[in-house]
């Protein structure tokens, strides 16, 4: 009897704790080698076969899949998430950065942030990036995870600089103004969250003091240990609801680290996406560059051996190939001149580095002729939704359908994503308490200039790409499907330098 009771007590011991322990532990999950994409012969794989991208921004999504109380939208995010599976996207491209100002609420960016301070975090916003994932990851859809950005509207170098300069005032750039055409303008004092009072600058004085970011050796050592920091906090974070790490995350396709580096130092190129890779060695990275510079610019950036493959970012309004208020042909063809030859050397030029490229921003406004017939700018909103969308709908069909093309002839093109993802909103609805649409247009440009609408026609063109290119894979490659194995190399790069290192 006493050997029997302490034989059941024993029993019952071990099963309490093993309860206890399953309990404690995050819900397992099976992470298959093969379900990491990767790069062989200058040309993406997943598996054992070639993988095209259809890819979508959608840059908001940590803050928008964050609770109402920070200023999220769980439902819309969910909602849309469905949306975007049912036409066919497998990628998306989200920023998993932003940094908020010493000098109180800044104009025109994203808030709350993810970083309130260097090393400091804003833990709802994390959890919205938990959720982001963790949704995507049910859909099948892979993540571009932006790390930083040049630009203003998430924080980026800018905030950087100034928090390593005693919270120096930013020479922002001028910003949107619907009365204007292009909507640039004074937005120096605010009228809406935040009542801020800031000056406004230019554009050269505005990427002088972000470029220091990288390029003053005076301050480097600190932006590059906090970027750095940041880096390895986002890359070891443990997702809240799945358990997962990211850097064992599958459903994280690429770590990028900046979007649209302004002429960015060789040595930050290697030495940070070395780091990356020391520390997320099944990931994939590239730099996030527009590739408008020139070949010499483009090689430069994206030969390192740490950089898995190129980007290019084209915006045939905003380099002054396309008039949206321009109701004939001859403005489209323009802008379809202008996107052949970027297009047709981006992919010579990927090629001869022996690496994919991909088209990870391009866009066009809807028939903006229209709402001036209104009344705009003046009493009509010009970026109105009511606007159709003939001269984008061409746009993207001649633009999707030669990067299409490019992939089926192996001629470096692996995929598209426009810009951006706008859903269910629509510049009519109410912002929210934090200042905040989450359209498909960042906070320091025109709510819907760019925006993809889920009622909008353009969709129907994305999705006839993702059943155009599955019919080919599945035509081509179904029977390698069984005996080939994935290559894919789990490389290991050591960090090439010291955060003190000079970037110049």
């Amino acid at each position: 009897m006493i050997a029997q009771g302490y034989w059941l007590t024993l029993s019952f011991v071990f099963l309490t704790s093993l309860k206890l322990s399953l309990q404690a532990q995050p819900p397992k999950h099976l992470v298959n080698p093969d379900d990491f994409i990767y790069v062989e012969n200058g040309a993406f794989q997943q598996g054992c076969s070639p993988h095209y991208l259809v890819s979508m921004n959608y840059w908001s999504v940590m803050n928008l899949a964050a609770d109402d109380s920070v200023g999220g939208n769980l439902t819309r995010f969910k909602t849309e998430v469905k949306q975007l599976h049912k036409i066919g996207v497998n990628n998306v491209r989200i920023m998993a950065a932003s940094e908020a100002s010493g000098r109180g609420i800044q104009p025109y960016r994203m808030y709350p942030a993810l970083m309130e301070s260097p090393g400091r975090y804003n833990e709802q916003i994390f959890v919205g990036l938990d959720r982001a994932l963790d949704e995507f990851s049910k859909y099948n859809i892979t993540v571009i995870m932006t790390l930083n950005n040049f630009w203003q509207w998430s924080g980026g170098y800018s905030q950087y600089v100034s928090w390593a300069t005693n919270n120096s005032e930013i020479p922002y750039p001028p910003s949107w103004d619907p009365a204007l055409n292009p909507p640039y303008g004074d937005y120096s004092k605010g009228n809406e969250y935040g009542n801020y009072d800031v000056k406004t600058g230019n554009w050269n004085g505005f990427i002088g003091y972000a470029g220091r970011f990288y390029n003053d050796t005076s301050i480097t050592h600190i932006t590059q240990g906090w970027f750095k920091d940041h880096i390895k906090t986002v890359i070891n974070r443990v997702n809240t609801v799945n358990g997962l790490t990211y850097k064992d995350d599958p459903t994280i396709m690429t770590w990028e680290l900046s979007n649209e580096p302004q002429d960015p130092p060789l040595s930050w190129i290697t030495d940070t996406s070395a780091y990356i890779k020391s520390l997320a060695p099944n990931h994939l990275v590239t730099v996030g560059f527009e590739g408008k510079t020139g070949e010499w610019w483009f090689k430069r950036v994206h030969s390192p051996e740490t950089i898995d493959y190129a980007c290019g970012h084209l915006w045939v309004q905003n380099w002054g190939h396309y008039d949206p208020l321009d109701s004939t042909d001859k403005s489209l063809m323009q802008a379809e001149e202008f996107a052949t030859g970027f297009l047709r050397n981006l992919s010579a030029w990927s090629l001869e580095i022996h690496k994919p490229v991909v088209l990870e921003e391009f866009g066009m406004a809807r028939d903006e002729w229209q709402n001036v017939a209104k009344g705009a700018p003046k009493s009509f909103y010009l970026y109105d939704a009511s606007a159709t969308t003939t001269h984008k709908d061409r746009y993207f069909q001649f633009l999707i359908s030669s990067v299409v093309e490019s992939f089926k002839n192996g001629k470096g093109w692996q995929g598209a994503g426009p810009w951006a993802y706008g859903g269910m909103w629509r510049p009519s609805d109410k912002k929210n308490a934090f200042g905040q649409s989450w359209a498909g247009d960042p906070p320091h440009e025109a709510p819907g200039w760019y925006d993809l609408y889920d009622t909008d026609t353009t969709l129907k063109i994305i999705s006839a790409q993702a059943q155009n290119v599955t019919e080919f894979i599945e035509s081509n490659h179904a029977s390698k499907h069984s005996t080939c194995r994935s290559p894919r190399s789990k490389k290991v790069f050591a960090n090439s330098a010291s955060s003190s290192s000079s970037y110049l």
